[in-house]
């Protein structure tokens, strides 16, 4: 039986360790993807001062088809408190657009109309990207020219194909350990990255991959983790020190209890489970990157959701709960990945 999971998503503020839709347009994003071999960056005790002093804007988690275990004041953070008036416009629906269950509203914030992925691998020493991630290079490239993405054209005001594309990817040594990673860690791997590529703005969105076993937290509580609460999440940093302003997803390992897709997809679980929630949090980054874009006001078990979260449907196999996502077809390969809200069609869809 396939239920609606209403799986809300938030963030929290780390601790330790013209046009109706403003956008940037990314000058950066090329038609053409770039597929070369990731360039290797050590991160400096100076980009970890600089990930602790940061300041975040905006961070959302997703917890996938695990039981909330902690409040959403926990799993939420935005640096200037909750938008209080929405924007006077919407995607297509009438001006009673926000009494429509499931809508999401327009608050007039930043949104992203194309851009470059750049996925940074947390790779252990003997391990490989295939083996423990599958392949989320050729799904972005995909994903970028599929209808798929036009979901979001009308939620960032631009329709042009091959709008969000592959920028350059890179790795960095690691060596898995007990201890958990915390966000301000994150952040200074992200200050390491782009003071290579000198890309940022809202034309970059930065994609950290967390390998099999390694957890990551929150802050140095270590109460908010991958282990116990959030399948991946989504953030919005500007570093004090050049000013830059990043977008950013974590993406730990997705093949696990409460964050996989179904037995039996086209890829198996290990890479539709990852590129699932990859696609949920990048889809959410591109409609409301800061967290005052859009989302969904509903009262109720709605309120706070963005895109994505609306739509996370539910399976039982056996005994477990796994995502039920939709199968699409681009460039000649499948994909199982969860569907979309598309405010035009009142509706979860895989279409524009």
């Amino acid at each position: 039986m396939r239920t609606a999971a209403l799986l809300r998503a938030v963030g929290v503020p780390l601790l330790a360790g013209c046009s109706l839709f403003p956008a940037v347009t990314g000058s950066h994003a090329q038609d053409a993807n770039k597929q070369r071999k990731p360039l290797v960056v050590n991160p400096t005790e100076a980009d970890n001062a600089a990930g602790h002093e940061a300041e975040v804007v905006y961070q959302k988690a997703f917890t996938g088809t695990r039981p909330k275990s902690v409040p959403d004041s926990k799993l939420t953070f935005r640096r200037n408190g909750a938008p209080r008036q929405a924007a006077s416009r919407d995607s297509g629906r009438g001006d009673d657009f926000s009494r429509i269950p499931g809508t999401l509203t327009y608050f007039g914030g930043q949104v992203v109309q194309m851009a470059e992925s750049h996925n940074i691998y947390l790779l252990p020493n003997g391990s490989s990207i295939a083996a423990q991630w599958g392949d989320p290079e050729t799904f972005l490239t995909d994903l970028g020219r599929s209808e798929f993405i036009h979901i979001t054209d009308q939620y960032v005001g631009e329709t042009a194909n091959n709008r969000f594309t592959l920028g350059d990817n890179f790795t960095v040594p690691f060596t898995v350990s007990q201890t958990p990673l915390t966000d301000a860690q994150i952040r200074g791997l992200l200050h390491a990255v782009t003071n290579v590529t000198n890309e940022t703005e809202y034309g970059h969105i930065y994609h950290v991959f967390l390998p099999q076993g390694q957890d990551e937290c929150f802050d140095s509580t270590f109460s908010v983790c991958a282990s116990n609460v959030f399948c991946a999440y989504h953030s919005s940093v500007t570093f004090k020190d050049n000013g830059r302003h990043v977008l950013y997803s974590v993406e730990p390992f997705a093949d696990v209890p409460g964050c996989q897709v179904k037995p039996g997809t086209p890829n198996g679980q290990l890479v539709d489970s990852q590129n699932s929630v990859l696609s949920h949090e990048l889809i959410e980054t591109i409609t409301d990157p800061d967290g005052d874009a859009w989302f969904d006001i509903t009262s109720g078990g709605m309120l706070g959701e963005e895109i994505a979260d609306e739509c996370v449907f539910v399976t039982i196999v056996g005994q477990g709960l796994f995502s039920d996502p939709v199968v699409f077809k681009v460039n000649g390969h499948k994909y199982a990945i969860q569907p979309e809200w598309n405010n035009r069609a009142t509706a979860c869809t895989a279409e524009r």
